[in-house]
């Protein structure tokens, strides 16, 4: 009986919840496939890489921090969405070749819908939304919120701890904006997305937020991060956790032809994992 393979790789996998997920959707659709994580240094991944491509049984590989973008050099086809974030997140194997796909930018919309944010925020259309950190999954929230028409060439700001160039066609910022201005910038937003490992607000020395602004944060462990704990009585919340469920499910459809239904056993098992 063949057993099918699959990974997600990354620098920092070790502590990943993505093979409790697939392992769990594994098991409830009698799947025979085991997924797993590969932990790689930045400086092996072009060895390992390799290596891992040419594994037997083989179907599919999560890609995260901090190897999206260096990933699309080893694959035969991407899909648009991967073409114009310039990222990929997961890797489809069929008859050995590489398939690249973005699932990041969906599992941020569905969460985003999921978290009322329309609803909650109709009176503040006119501000601005805040992007902290420009990597594969920012650029995927970007192509994700200009499909929604909520990111657009005026009110949008994206900050980076270094100076970045936006190759991203749908806003007219052509550099990441350092993240030393972005105090003066806080009063105008009604969304603030926070995809970097850390708490800025907090290194910036920056006092707790209270007025009215939705919050995001990709990290999803803990639940409540030390990002969104520092904004008091937020109009929204969108969890990394739900981003994290949200982007996995195409993934499975992807790789094992069936698209996982909702399930409050999953991710009130995974809320236990990441409570504190």
């Amino acid at each position: 009986m063949i057993i099918k393979k699959a990974y997600v790789l990354g620098t920092r996998v070790d502590k990943s919840l993505s093979p409790i997920i697939f392992n769990y959707w594994i098991k409830k659709y009698k799947i025979n496939a085991k997924y797993s994580y590969k932990k790689i240094k930045e400086k092996d991944f072009k060895k390992e890489i390799g290596l891992i491509l040419k594994e037997k049984n083989l179907c599919g590989l999560n890609i995260t921090i901090p190897f999206k973008e260096k990933i699309i050099n080893k694959l035969q086809k991407l899909d648009k969405p991967s073409k114009i974030i310039g990222a990929s997140n997961c890797i489809t194997i069929k008859k050995n070749k590489y398939y690249g796909s973005n699932t990041d930018w969906t599992g941020f919309t569905k969460a985003l819908k999921d978290s009322k944010f329309e609803q909650k925020n109709k009176h503040q259309k006119n501000k601005i939304i805040i992007l902290i950190g420009y990597g594969g999954a920012a650029k995927a929230i970007l192509y994700s919120l200009s499909l929604m028409k909520r990111a657009n060439k005026k009110n949008t700001i994206v900050f980076n701890r270094s100076k970045r160039k936006i190759n991203i066609p749908f806003i007219s910022q052509k550099k990441t904006i350092s993240l030393n201005k972005l105090e003066r910038y806080l009063d105008k937003a009604c969304l603030i997305i926070n995809t970097t490992p850390k708490n800025i607000l907090n290194d910036l020395k920056i006092k707790k937020i209270t007025k009215k602004i939705a919050v995001c944060d990709i990290v999803y462990k803990p639940r409540e991060t030390s990002f969104l704990k520092h904004f008091i009585n937020p109009t929204s919340k969108i969890y990394g956790i739900d981003m994290l469920i949200n982007q996995a499910r195409p993934c499975f459809y992807k790789w094992f032809g069936i698209l996982p239904s909702k399930d409050k056993i999953l991710t009130n098992k995974l809320l236990k994992k990441i409570i504190k």
